[in-house]
């Protein structure tokens, strides 16, 4: 099982099916589901989540019941969220010493703590991995799901 703590721009590539890079997402929850990734997860994420969904939702851009459907599989899928104590400051000096925004900031100190690799389809953020050493890949380059 791999260690992975995965961006909330990846679990929202699912959702939204006019997205690039929605192949490699549908992989990565199809490994989800299989139990073959071992997610570790800022204090935000599902936060995030709904939040990016429920404005989706009002625009528009999906219907309820694909936010339901989202909402559900991250329910159902094990993920080790980071404790919150102290967190925030951590984040917050990541933030400044790698140029991202603090919610973005939050998962390159996950993937920091927990020695894992990040997987986000946000460049700044990867940027910021690879300016922290971190293990990262772009969701680009995660290979569609087989047929």
């Amino acid at each position: 099982m791999n260690a992975t703590v995965i961006d909330a721009s990846v679990i929202l590539r699912w959702a939204f099916e006019d997205e690039t890079d929605r192949d490699g997402a549908v992989a990565i929850a199809d490994a989800l589901q299989a139990g073959a990734l071992l997610v570790t997860a800022p204090p935000n994420f599902l936060l995030e989540v709904a939040a990016s969904l429920v404005i989706a939702l009002r625009a528009g851009r999906i219907p309820r019941r694909t936010l339901d459907t989202v909402m559900g599989a991250l329910a159902a899928i094990a993920i080790d969220e980071t404790d919150p104590h102290r967190f925030a400051e951590a984040a917050l000096e990541v933030a400044l010493r790698t140029g991202v925004r603090v919610p973005d900031a939050a998962y390159l100190e996950t993937a920091r703590r927990a020695r894992s690799t990040l997987i986000t389809a946000d460049r700044a953020q990867f940027e910021g991995a690879m300016r922290m050493g971190l293990a990262a890949i772009p969701l680009s380059e995660v290979p569609a799901r087989d047929s």
